[in-house]
Parts: structure tokens; sequence; C-alpha cells
């Protein structure tokens, strides 16, 4: 093999690609264990955060003094659940690494979904935080009624019920990829076919109740079972990473 001079003088052989690949896989993993831990632990503190804003018990429109009673708190939890969309990206980008190479082409399939539920979600909570509540703070309610998080029919309901909803399909994308014979990959693999599921049927649940008039009960119930996967499904994920790290490593 052929060997180079460094700046210090002494020659050195390179590693070889094999070498250099399996340095990077194994780095790659163990990189993806610490985000599935982070994205379960951020999740709990942003469900934390968000059950203290549930809706409240006066229907909307609210009047101006129910709404200022509710802020900030009412926004405190959109920080951590951008946080999460964020983690969420790299954790199915490090699932695609782990994957199979006959398999990739699910796990490649729930990244791009996950960059689209991603993007919908940070733009969502990021006007809220950067407009909405400006606004409210100064009282500058002219014509937010459409954007509001607190209108059950607005566009903020719409785009986390979107969001969301491409989250657990995301999810669903890549079961495929945790087929090993293990407990740990055939819990991963039911839990994020099983949320999928469960998401599919309530929206067809509450359709058939409300028709197109949902109001926020499927947002409610979508983030409510995609956070809860997350959480339980995170720190498995992060073990599945791990082992496989340390299988290359001893390779």
């Amino acid at each position: 093999m052929q060997a180079w001079v460094t700046m210090t003088g002494r020659e050195e052989t390179p590693a070889s690609p094999s070498t250099s690949d399996s340095t990077s896989s194994r780095a790659a993993l163990r990189f993806g264990s610490s985000i599935a831990f982070g994205t379960a632990g951020v999740t709990v503190v942003a469900f934390a955060l968000a059950l203290t804003a549930l809706p409240n018990d006066v229907p909307y429109p609210f009047a101006s003094d129910v709404i200022a009673e509710q802020w900030p708190g009412d926004y405190l939890w959109m920080y951590p659940a951008m946080l999460v969309m964020l983690l969420f990206v790299a954790l199915l980008a490090s699932v695609h690494e782990y994957a199979a190479p006959r398999r990739k082409i699910f796990s490649l399939l729930g990244v791009c979904l996950a960059i689209v539920a991603a993007t919908v979600l940070l733009i969502d909570y990021f006007i809220q935080v950067t407009v909405m509540q400006p606004s409210l703070e100064k009282g500058q309610l002219d014509g937010w009624a459409i954007l509001t998080q607190y209108n059950p029919n607005g566009v903020f309901i719409a785009l986390e019920e979107l969001g969301y909803f491409l989250m657990s399909l995301a999810l669903a994308c890549v079961a495929p990829v945790f087929m090993q014979g293990c407990k740990i990959e055939r819990t991963i693999r039911w839990l994020f076919v099983g949320s999928f599921a469960a998401v599919v049927a309530a929206l067809v649940a509450v359709s058939a109740a409300r028709g197109i008039d949902r109001g926020d009960l499927f947002e409610i119930i979508v983030i409510s079972i995609v956070w809860l996967t997350l959480i339980v499904a995170g720190p498995l994920v992060a073990v599945v990473l791990r082992r496989a790290a340390a299988c290359s490593q001893s390779a």
C-alpha cells in the first residue's frame, strides 16, 4: 500500500477504504444512539409542557382576558417541540444508516417523509412563537383568527394534523428496517406499525363522528400517539444502534 509523509516527516500508511467506512459507520451509529435518547427526552419535556396548555373550558372565540391569562404558558411547549422535529429527522437518518442495503429503500422513504413533516411543523410552530405571540403581547389581534392555535378550525390545527400524520407514516415506513429476530427489534417494529394504525383508526373514527368539523380532537389524539411512540421507542432504538456499533467494532 502506498505510504505518504506527514508534515512531521514521519511516514504513515493511509487507512484502507473499508476501515475508514467501518469507522464512519460506527461513529454514525453511536451518534444515532445519542439522538434516539435525546429525542425521547426532549419529547417528554414537550409533552409535559403541552399538558399545561390543554384547551380552555371556555369555547372559542375567547375573550381577550381569557387569552391573556393563558399567555405565555400556552406557547412554551412549542420550543422543545421544534427541537423534537429536528431530532426526529436526525433519528430517521440514523436508522437509514443502520438499515441493511436491501431495506434502505424503506428507511430512505421514511427520511423523506420525516423531512416533509418536520418542515410543516417547524413552520407552524415558528409562526406561533414569532408572529402570534408578539401580536398577543401587544394586543394586535386583527386578522389572527385563522392562524391562532386557539381556533379549532384554523391553519395551526390543520398543519399539526398533517405534520404528525406524516410523522406516524414515516415511522411505519422504517418499521421493516427492524427485522432481526431479537425482542427489541420486534417491539420497535410493532410499535411503529401499531402507532400508525392507531392514527389512521383515530382519523376514521373522528371523521365518522364529526365529519369535516373535527375541531382539535384528532390533533390531540395524533400528537399524543406520536409523542408516546417516540418516548417509548427512543431508548429501544438507541440500544439497537449502540449494539450495532459495538458489533461493527468487534468485527
